[in-house]
């Protein structure tokens, strides 16, 4: 390794740590308690009996203009042998989740009892473990379900929960709250992979799935077509962070590509935990390109 591809190396890990600890530092928080107010992120809702001791706790919320009786067929129905769950289903398809892909409404899967399975992936693929396990319902208000932690064999015992409730504001309006918990005794390694990972693209999907209940309790369309345009941005931006590494490590003009480097990879943060407006994102994914398209130069930076 030359000393001048050494320098380069040791930017890119520079600027990528500095884009994780600004993320852990600031969009973590926000990220837990999306929505909500100070008194939901606080108080106990049905439900955190499945789990007493939880070390991990994130809460999320959105106001839907449509009166409870209106937003809870479209809750009850949340699974993947069901409804769905109103996401991203260009990605969860991707991976083989089967999910529905027309918005209805179905009588026949709003139906609960304790014990019942949510399916979030096909009973039959996997080794059937993709499901959480019913614990608390309360009819028109709560589902809050039981789930093993990442890491976690489905022969220990549940250590998580996910739980559903719905706060009636007015006659016309309703809180959908989302509370998900987990038991603080976790393997350091379990709890690495949740924050980096795991915890990250939960938020996106259930942003995503909390803004289609919304948009359908609201009588609206969900925007599936809007949806897999931002995936496709995502695309993009990922692609982008490539080309900019290449070009950090190859190029002349290589700090001018690690203002796009750093550029890209918080435009990809924008993108998927932000959510913003199609317009938003493509201008975010252009400005990119075009401090990469002004880096591809062969004369050498100042």
């Amino acid at each position: 390794m030359t000393p001048r591809f050494a320098v380069r190396l040791a930017a890119i890990v520079a600027v990528s740590a500095a884009v994780a600890a600004g993320s852990f530092v600031v969009v973590r928080p926000w990220s837990l308690t999306w929505g909500t107010t100070g008194d939901e992120a606080r108080r106990s809702f049905p439900g955190e009996s499945v789990v007493y001791d939880a070390g991990w706790q994130e809460t999320h919320a959105i106001t839907i203009h449509a009166p409870v009786e209106s937003v809870w067929p479209w809750l009850a129905q949340l699974g993947q042998d069901r409804g769905g769950f109103y996401s991203f289903d260009l990605l969860e398809n991707a991976v083989g989740c089967q999910m529905p892909t027309i918005d209805r409404l179905r009588p026949d899967q709003q139906s609960w009892q304790i014990g019942d399975r949510l399916w979030m992936y096909p009973s039959h693929r996997a080794g059937g473990i993709g499901y959480a396990t019913l614990r608390v319902y309360v009819p028109g208000r709560a589902l809050a379900f039981a789930t093993h932690a990442l890491g976690t064999r489905m022969s220990d015992p549940e250590n998580g929960s996910w739980a559903f409730f719905l706060q009636p504001v007015d006659a016309a309006t309703t809180r959908l709250i989302v509370r998900g918990r987990v038991a603080a005794s976790r393997s350091t390694a379990g709890l690495v992979v949740d924050e980096a990972v795991f915890n990250p693209m939960h938020f996106v999907m259930q942003r995503r799935m909390m803004t289609g209940i919304k948009r359908l309790a609201e009588g609206t369309d969900r925007g599936r077509i809007a949806n897999h345009v931002m995936v496709g941005l995502w695309v993009v931006a990922v692609a982008e962070i490539g080309l900019a590494l290449m070009l950090v490590l190859r190029r002349p003009r290589w700090k001018r590509a690690l203002v796009g480097f750093a550029a890209a990879a918080l435009t990809f943060e924008f993108l998927t935990l932000g959510q913003p407006p199609l317009f938003v994102g493509g201008l975010c994914v252009a400005s990119v390109a075009a401090i990469l398209v002004a880096s591809g130069g062969r004369t050498p930076d100042a």
